[in-house]
């Protein structure tokens, strides 16, 4: 017996359709591990260095939860532990800082600090060329006293 071919085209719709329908994905569950925003901005000197180590450090993805954590205090979060942070030149104020995303690189996660608190970080090296620190200094300015 030969299935008619109005049947044969409904059975493939449903063989075909239903799968690309589903709300389910079945595919590795497991988060992509891919910066939050791949496009997201970050000039090519911010942080600079031809020490490998540390631009290997700085472009690994992280999951980032940083929530009501003073301005002051942010670099001791587990996310960028693994470096020294020195500040040079404090700002005037400690705002809290917020931060949550999925997964970002750390050099992500310091240049919107860098960029949102008006900081300038500078690698600082030692005598074999290792980084030893970030040195951190506030571009703000004092606002005289009204």
């Amino acid at each position: 017996m030969k299935p008619l071919p109005a049947t044969f085209a409904a059975l493939a719709c449903v063989f075909f359709g239903l799968p690309s329908c589903s709300v389910m994905d079945y595919t590795d569950p497991r988060p992509k591990n891919h910066a939050a925003d791949p496009k997201a901005v970050v000039p090519q000197d911010f942080l600079f260095s031809r020490y490998q180590p540390l631009n290997t450090w700085l472009d690994q993805p992280v999951r980032v939860q940083i929530m009501d954590v003073p301005l002051m205090s942010v670099f001791d979060h587990q996310t960028l532990r693994g470096l020294q942070y020195s500040w040079v030149k404090p700002p005037n104020s400690n705002p809290l800082v917020f931060i949550d995303k999925l997964a970002m690189t750390r050099r992500q996660l310091l240049w919107a600090l860098a960029h949102d608190h008006q900081l300038h970080m500078t690698p600082a090296f030692g005598p074999r060329g290792e980084v030893i620190a970030i040195e951190i200094r506030s571009r703000s300015v004092d606002l005289p006293d009204q």
